[in-house]
């Protein structure tokens, strides 16, 4: 007896209520809550968790081997600012894994990025100069940061409807826990002293570290291989068969069963078109461009922008301000800028001698402790999943209110309180995403998303730059100006449709 026909002792339909009374020409969305869920569901959770993890982990945690790395790469301020914001420059190449993935699969495209930025962050690590470093960190995040937008559209894809909201917080808080990786990764690796003299470089702490950073990407790519495609993505390309197969194989994970109900799926083709490469990649975006998702776009890619950016940007500053505070006088009542930022002024190493490593272990407790508060945060906030519009309004005003009140209440606890909790936004990144996920096509679902957090990060990259330029001089309007920039996506986000009636495409 097919799943859709049988009855529960309360005579209400079962998992596959949704499904039609035939099981013939199923919309694709209904053939995938009648696999349901389980085992295959959380494989997949656990593979683009992995991913996401390795991307975050490759890309921040960079800021804490530069600066251990700069005696022996003789790395100067400004060599060093550069270094630690590349990670950013490396979204520049969204659009073409976005276009990519939406023409070639999705896990194509997450198998190929993260390969290849595990393989370039294995090279990075012996490095011999600043150049040298520089090329192949451009290179690697170019290649690895594709998998953390690309996880977002290939998560929500294979996920049932009903659980997509709550796996996206569940991925999301493993982006934030990657900041506590980092730190902790930093505490137990670069305190190690040893010296290896090789041929060609000198085997350091900082260049274990490096590699550590990027196993998570090749353990997602492992993980990848037995993997199967998106469902979504094969049948909007016309290969019902496949994804039939797909759906198939995810019954019998998450059932133990063969007996999957749904004998045809209807196929859908939306934007595809075999044009030359050029004009593809034209068509391919234009959708997300013009009417009726121009609106939706410039809607998301903001929203994206303030809740990636806002949280990257002041988690790229929270080392020099932990630094800052634990050089300060806490006793003294003196504003937030009076009494840290004021004290963000460069030093000059003493080089003369052999390297060492200088381990600020207060900043690395610091850390973990920071993203350790932030990793349980959203833990806490999955169950609050299904009002995702209200949490995003909430999120962000808590961020904007922080960013005023900073400076206004005395005192360097409550500062680094309040300097803290402007991070809040990095909770709500995950939700936005799932937006993108229930406003697009599935043809142009991965772009879109793609090109959103490109978007965010180039705004990541300006405003960290920024931020070092101006906050030294204009502290209290460095703050002043984003608390209108975060405050700003309150109106933006009133705008989303009401959780309810979010529409699958």
């Amino acid at each position: 007896m097919h799943v859709s026909a049988v009855m529960n002792d309360g005579g209400v339909r079962s998992v596959g209520a949704r499904v039609a009374d035939t099981s013939y020409n199923v919309d694709v969305e209904d053939a995938l809550d009648a696999t349901g869920h389980g085992l295959y569901n959380y494989l997949i959770l656990l593979a683009t968790c992995t991913f996401h993890l390795g991307t975050v982990v490759d890309m921040l945690g960079f800021s804490l081997v530069v600066p251990a790395a700069s005696c022996d790469l003789h790395l100067g301020l400004k060599e060093s600012g550069i270094l630690t914001s590349i990670s950013f420059a490396g979204f520049i190449f969204a659009q073409p894994w976005g276009y990519f993935a939406d023409t070639q699969g999705r896990r194509k495209a997450l198998l190929i990025s993260a390969t290849s930025g595990f393989f370039f962050a294995i090279v990075c690590s012996v490095s011999k100069d600043f150049f040298m470093m520089l090329a192949f960190k451009f290179i690697g995040c170019s290649f690895s940061m594709a998998s953390l937008t690309l996880t977002i559209t290939y998560l929500g894809e294979c996920t049932p409807k009903h659980l997509r909201s709550r796996f996206l917080f569940i991925q999301n808080c493993y982006c934030l826990a990657a900041d506590f990786v980092c730190y902790g990764l930093a505490y137990i690796i670069l305190p190690m002293d040893f010296n290896v003299p090789t041929f060609f470089i000198i085997l350091r702490s900082w260049r274990l570290l490096i590699a550590a950073m990027a196993l998570p990407l090749g353990i997602g790519a492992l993980m990848m291989i037995f993997l199967e495609e998106s469902p979504k993505f094969l049948a909007n390309a016309g290969e019902t068969d496949k994804a039939l197969e797909v759906l198939s194989r995810y019954y019998r994970g998450n059932k133990g069963s063969d007996d999957y109900p749904i004998k045809s799926i209807a196929g859908n083709n939306n934007c595809k078109d075999s044009s030359s490469f050029c004009d593809s990649v034209i068509r391919q975006s234009a959708p997300i461009f013009k009417p009726p998702l121009l609106w939706r776009t410039l809607q998301l890619f903001y929203l994206f922008a303030i809740c990636c950016s806002t949280n990257n940007v002041f988690f790229m500053w929270f080392p020099t301000m932990v630094n800052s505070f634990y050089n300060s006088n806490p006793d003294n009542p003196e504003s937030f800028c009076h009494k840290i930022i004021a004290k963000i002024t460069p030093s000059i190493d003493d080089t003369m001698g052999p390297c060492r490593n200088t381990t600020p272990m207060n900043t690395i407790y610091s850390g973990m402790l920071f993203t350790s508060f932030f990793t349980i945060l959203n833990i806490v906030l999955i169950a609050l999943s299904s009002w995702r519009k209200m949490l995003l309004i909430i999120t962000i005003i808590i961020s904007g209110a922080s960013a005023v009140m900073v400076n206004l209440i005395d005192g360097a606890i409550p500062g680094m309180i309040l300097f803290t909790m402007i991070q809040f936004t990095g909770i709500c990144v995950g939700n936005v995403g799932s937006y993108f996920v229930d406003m697009y096509p599935t043809s142009c679902r991965g772009l879109a998303t793609s090109l959103g957090m490109m978007v965010a990060r180039f705004t990541c990259l300006a405003g960290v730059n920024l931020v070092g330029a101006v906050v030294v001089d204009h502290c209290s309007l460095t703050f002043y100006s984003w608390a209108i920039f975060i405050l700003s996506g309150v109106f933006v986000a009133m705008l989303l449709p009401a959780d309810r009636a979010s529409k699958q495409t």
